[in-house]
């Protein structure tokens, strides 16, 4: 079991040198330029030195090894300056954070180094933010944060440092609202579309996180009534999550055929995203035609998707929604590049490629990037996809 150590009140005049558990200090007067052993063996291999800053003082710990524990918070050497230390740099080597150290220093937050492995109960205050660039700190009640170079693909809480100041990484949180033409062809317990969507993006250093509700059949309409079964998902979901974006896929041939339904749908559920959401956009999702939703109503399938675009326009411009076409991608491949073949096995739903193809075009779509940078393929075959991202890049 590690030592305690408890500091005792200096009673005697300053320029003497402390030997006891306190550790050596300089002979500067005051506690500019101090310096504390705080080491475990107590041999000067782990030291904390208090600078003075004006009116107030940093604190910095420097050397290698275990730090020693104190028994409480009037026991730590700078406790006498506790209120005047605005600032604390913790170097590399040291691999623990001893009891009370930081406890009456509410700072905002503190930067662990990667060779802090463990701190005690009383180490820090409850409402300092840890920020480490080492592993996983079990048992603490702080808030921890893990270092990350790039934007990390899964939730959790992780920082990157701008300036010598920590910031948190921010996921992009998305929605995915549709029916089949959003979750074909599942295979995970994801969705295929907002999977993939996932994937290119964590590739291209976009982290995010995805969540859905989905149907076969259902329609805007019936996603927008709270009564509807699945307008009840999505009623809760608003109204307990926060999302950057909402993706609406409307049933395939709505916007055609029923174009008011459609339109409605849109407005309503956009007006209740405008009640619980803060700075979230309502992206509109147009699908495509198909060789066989096209049989004895289309001359092509390119004629169908000219009338699928044109719906999902004049509805995006009459909602103020952005709108990603899929549906002009699809075209674009189905006509010029026919050994992909994007549909499923009943030429009409999206296949793997037809998946993976919708969502390059809302990885485009959302982040504005080149995602033909992506090293992400999805299990396909790595030239199709290159195509596939290439067609996305400048078609969707």
């Amino acid at each position: 079991m590690k030592k305690k150590i408890a500091f005792l009140a200096l009673l005697i005049p300053v320029f003497f040198a402390c030997s006891n558990g306190g550790g050596n200090s300089s002979l500067n007067a005051g506690y500019d330029g101090r310096i504390f052993d705080i080491s475990e063996a107590q041999d000067g291999s782990l030291t904390a030195q208090s600078i003075k800053d004006g009116f107030n003082y940093k604190l910095k710990i420097t050397g290698v090894g275990e730090a020693i524990d104190y028994d409480k918070k009037e026991s730590v050497p700078w406790n006498p300056i506790i209120k005047k230390i605005t600032s604390v740099t913790i170097e590399e080597g040291i691999c623990n954070i001893g009891d009370y150290y930081f406890y009456s220093l509410p700072l905002d937050y503190f930067i662990l180094p990667s060779t802090v492995t463990s701190i005690e109960e009383h180490s820090f205050s409850s409402v300092s933010k840890l920020y480490t660039y080492g592993g996983e700190l079990n048992g603490v009640e702080n808030e921890v944060y893990y270092y990350s170079e790039d934007k990390p693909s899964e939730n959790g809480k992780y920082f990157y440092l701008l300036d010598g100041v920590p910031h948190v990484w921010d996921l992009t949180s998305v929605l995915f609202v549709g029916n089949s033409f959003t979750f074909y062809p599942q295979k995970t317990s994801n969705p295929a579309v907002p999977e993939y969507f996932q994937k290119i993006a964590s590739s291209l250093k976009q982290g995010t996180t995805i969540d859905y509700v989905v149907n076969g059949s259902w329609s805007l309409t019936k996603f927008s009534d709270p009564s509807d079964e699945y307008g009840k998902v999505l009623e809760e979901k608003l109204t307990t999550n926060q999302y950057d974006y909402i993706i609406l896929q409307e049933q395939s041939t709505t916007p055609i055929n029923n174009y008011n339904n459609f339109l409605n749908g849109i407005k309503k559920i956009k007006a209740r995203v405008g009640q619980t959401q803060d700075d979230c956009e309502v992206v509109l999702y147009e699908t495509w035609g198909s060789p066989t939703a096209i049989e004895g109503k289309y001359s092509s399938v390119g004629e169908m998707e000219i009338k699928l675009r044109d719906a999902y326009k004049k509805a995006g411009e009459e909602t103020d929604c952005k709108v990603h076409y899929v549906g002009k991608a699809f075209t674009y491949v189905y006509e010029n590049i026919p050994d992909i073949n994007i549909y499923y096995s009943d030429n009409r739903h999206q296949g793997e490629y037809g998946a993976y193809l919708s969502a390059a075009v809302h990885v485009k779509g959302i982040f504005d990037i080149d995602v033909t940078q992506s090293t992400e393929y999805c299990g396909l075959d790595v030239e199709k996809c290159k195509t596939l991202l290439g067609v996305a890049n400048t078609n969707g």
